[in-house]
């Protein structure tokens, strides 16, 4: 009798101890982990157009999806928004100012402060452009942009919290 009732109840025990265990053991697919790595960088972007002629930038995810484009003028400084949304990017997401020249990763030219990018439209050109002899567009005889800000070496944002001080 005593092996009869034994041997339910070991098996239910057994089964209460490895159904956890196993659970826990599954493997999940690589879409279903979160990547708190990328998301760690993730933030509104803030566009300073540091140039003195208008610059048209585009914004693409790094999965090739189109973000926007915008259009900003000489001085100005814009939180990037679609539909009146802010628009939250990555640092592997792209730029490009315009239709020539090349597109670069937002952490290669922005500053990721406080969940915010910042970004200088000056950083992006010379990036992109960085494979030109002397800066030049070989193609159209364009030169570097022409410098628009005091004789410093401070970014247009780093200016603007001086004279706040």
């Amino acid at each position: 009798m005593h092996a009869k009732w034994m041997r339910p109840w070991g098996m239910v025990a057994v089964v209460l101890v490895l159904a956890p265990l196993m659970a826990v053991a599954q493997p999940r697919s690589r879409e279903a982990r979160p990547d708190s790595s990328a998301d760690r960088s993730r933030g509104e972007m803030q566009v300073v157009n540091d140039l003195r002629d208008e610059a048209s930038l585009s914004l693409w995810s790094e999965h090739r999806e189109r973000l926007g484009e915008w259009s900003i003028r000489p001085g100005e400084k814009v939180v990037l928004q679609e539909r009146g949304a802010r628009i939250r990017v990555r640092s592997n997401d792209k730029m490009k100012l315009g239709d020539d020249g090349g597109s670069v990763d937002v952490g290669q030219v922005g500053q990721f402060q406080n969940g915010v990018w910042y970004v200088n439209v000056r950083n992006i050109w010379a990036s992109a452009h960085q494979d030109r002899p002397e800066g030049r567009d070989s193609r159209r005889g364009e030169g570097p942009p022409r410098d628009t800000s005091p004789r410093a070496e401070d970014s247009a944002l780093d200016q603007i919290l001086k004279r706040i001080k």
